[in-house]
């Protein structure tokens, strides 16, 4: 039997959230920003090195987890505080959910379920983004109010899409070699620095971490992925 596909569109309300999206390219003759867009690829391609038992990128995969988690605090946070400021609109009035006649929509992949987690926060940020906007509108919050809890948010969305761009890549070390205490495994300690114990020895592992597979595993994987890059999976 094949692997389980399915499509799967994001659709984004505001701005704010779009250019979190998509970030910010070199050809626009500014500083590099990386989007989300750029986040999901990023954060794939330390998962599937995770699968070749490679220890730093389960190490990485924690160090995301930790700053997925940071991200959620912060928002939720404002999300909450932002619905406490619409709960001061009058039950005589009646507002609808503000939300864009057009909106953004994009197919995703994400390359794993850290990728989701990410994805949920950018869905939630257009929510916010919409919340303090309309709050904003009914003169419940000022302009300056406004911006800077805008501001704040992106921030905390902008870090996290920024944070796998200090992943190292393959370090080309299984935890075989760490065993070992090979040639491969003293070079790449040299260059990449020392791990935890428990993330050596592979007892702490993301609760996202992939089953660890053998090469020939991996390598059939690579090129199904190469072959069918824009399919979205269910698993």
């Amino acid at each position: 039997m094949g692997a389980l596909r399915s499509k799967i569109n994001l659709s984004l309300h505001t701005y704010h959230a779009t250019r979190l999206w998509w970030g910010r390219g070199v050809e626009s003759g500014k500083p590099q920003i990386i989007g989300l867009r750029q986040f999901l690829f990023l954060v794939g391609a330390i998962q599937r090195n995770a699968t070749r038992d490679d220890p730093y990128a389960d190490h990485w995969m924690l160090l995301i987890d930790g700053k997925l988690e940071e991200v959620r605090d912060k928002l939720d946070t404002a999300l909450a505080d932002a619905e406490r400021l619409l709960e001061q609109i009058p039950s005589e009035l009646t507002i609808e959910e503000n939300v864009n006649q057009r909106p953004f929509t994009t197919p995703v992949y994400t390359g794993g379920q850290q990728g989701w987690l990410a994805l949920r926060l950018l869905i939630d940020f257009d929510r916010l983004v919409r919340h303090l906007l309309l709050a904003s509108h009914v003169a419940i919050l000022s302009r300056d109010g406004t911006y800077d809890r805008l501001r704040t948010a992106n921030h905390a969305l902008r870090s996290l899409c920024a944070f796998p761009q200090r992943y190292p890549g393959y370090s080309g070390i299984t935890r075989d070699d760490v065993a070992a205490n090979n040639a491969k495994a003293r070079e790449a300690r040299e260059k990449f620095g020392e791990l935890p114990q428990d993330v050596l020895d592979g007892t702490r592992r993301s609760p996202y971490a992939p089953s660890v597979q053998k090469p020939q595993q991996v390598a059939a994987e690579d090129t199904v992925s190469e072959a069918n890059p824009d399919q979205g999976s269910n698993n």
